[in-house]
């Protein structure tokens, strides 16, 4: 049995590494050079970029093919092109949905049109964070070039596409997520916007962040709605569907060995001057690093000197450990690869898998300390278990 997956999305992305780490094989299909280059190289995973329309993909398929559809739950069409071809090439098709999300609060539109039609009738500065791809719709809402605030994808492709269609470089916000509520928050503050306009992107899209940034700034979501009723499993539901298929045994998931290391005197990279790094760095210094920043732009107050510049690869050369905080997906993938082929703990904000060290909540008291994680998927319970401890150490 061959094993297809169209992906584009943070669940088809992790599909890959649980696959890879099973070490099973698979080929994967993403439709931009963007999706390709954010799949870092994983064994037996083969990364096929490019849009296919139904007999390409019927092509790849056959008949002993099962197939894994991972895409966006609003890229309708693709997934009707891939059920098409599926029933084509006789395969067996599965769909991995990203669970949709209770919203209460909020404005509900069934599609863009009537988006555009809402926020005619309703003034107000927005910030639009529904993508590209449907953004020429926008055009049609009254003086958008001064009302609309398009939250997009930092690629050249998408950039020029704003331009061509009159979006001055003022309003535009080139960003790769995730973006936390805080963030969240900053934007709609420094825009000025009333109207948030989104989609039910579900968890891993950041729409809980979104909603809990417009409810602390007042602002009102305009959502729009799925294209359609869809059914389907979970991500962890599909894992278990591929162990079983594929005859594979899930792997044993041992703890992380906390390890305490000397830092002082040492250099410390840090790529990202936003809230993360500030973060990072505001721990690091009571530790006697010497830490070197690098970012295109200062978006907080950081106390040290920082290289307004684009990261290189050879910048972590000499560095003993190096935090990858940048708002930039993409980039923080490059840091990866360059640490990887180094042999250098790195430790990447937006990435669990990526990350060869997680960075702890630090606890001091009496003469001790004390590092605590989750393995990256769980930051609350950190965040309350950290403050329990600290109280237990200043007692």
């Amino acid at each position: 049995m061959r094993l297809l997956i169209f992906s584009g999305t943070s669940e088809g992305h992790e599909i890959c590494r649980f696959l890879s780490r099973h070490s099973a094989t698979a080929d994967v299909f993403v439709a931009t050079e963007y999706g390709e280059a954010v799949m870092e190289p994983m064994p037996g995973i083969t990364v096929h970029q490019g849009r296919l329309d139904i007999d390409q993909m019927a092509d790849y398929m056959g008949p002993d093919a099962l197939v894994v559809d991972a895409t966006h739950p609003y890229a309708h069409a693709v997934t009707e092109n891939i059920r098409a071809a599926c029933a084509q090439a006789g395969a067996e098709y599965q769909r991995l949905l990203r669970p949709r999300t209770e919203a209460q609060d909020v404005v509900t539109v069934p599609d863009t049109a009537y988006a555009v039609e809402w926020l005619a009738a309703h003034p107000g500065k927005v910030l639009l964070t529904t993508g590209s791809k449907e953004l020429d719709a926008y055009t049609a809402v009254p003086d958008f070039k001064e009302r609309l605030y398009p939250r997009v994808l930092p690629t050249p492709d998408v950039l020029q596409k704003c331009e061509a269609l009159g979006f001055p470089g003022s309003h535009i916000i080139a960003m790769q997520g995730p973006f936390s509520k805080e963030l969240n928050m900053a934007l709609l503050r420094q825009t000025g916007a009333s109207i948030l306009v989104t989609k039910d992107t579900g968890k891993s899209g950041g729409f809980a962040e979104k909603l809990a940034a417009a409810q602390e700034t007042g602002t009102t979501v305009l959502m729009i709605a799925r294209p359609s009723e869809e059914e389907g499993k979970s991500l962890e539901q599909m894992q278990d569907e591929l162990l079983a298929r594929l005859s594979l045994k899930r792997t044993t998931s041992y703890p992380m060995f906390p390890l305490f290391v000397p830092l002082e005197g040492r250099t410390v990279l840090v790529v990202g001057a936003g809230k993360i790094a500030a973060r990072r760095i505001g721990i690091l210094q009571r530790f006697g690093v010497i830490i070197q920043v690098i970012a295109t732009e200062k978006r907080v107050d950081i106390d040290l000197p920082i290289e307004q510049r684009a990261f290189l690869e050879g910048d972590v050369d000499g560095a003993s450990l190096v935090i990858a905080a940048t708002d930039d997906r993409m980039v923080n993938h490059r840091v990866f690869v360059a640490c990887q082929a180094r042999g250098i703990p790195v430790s990447v904000a937006d990435c669990a898998d990526e990350s060869t060290f997680f960075f702890p909540a630090i606890c001091e008291g009496k003469g001790l300390i004390a590092g605590l994680v989750s393995g990256g998927s769980d930051h609350h319970a950190v965040s309350a278990m950290a403050k329990r401890i600290r109280a237990l150490m200043e007692e």
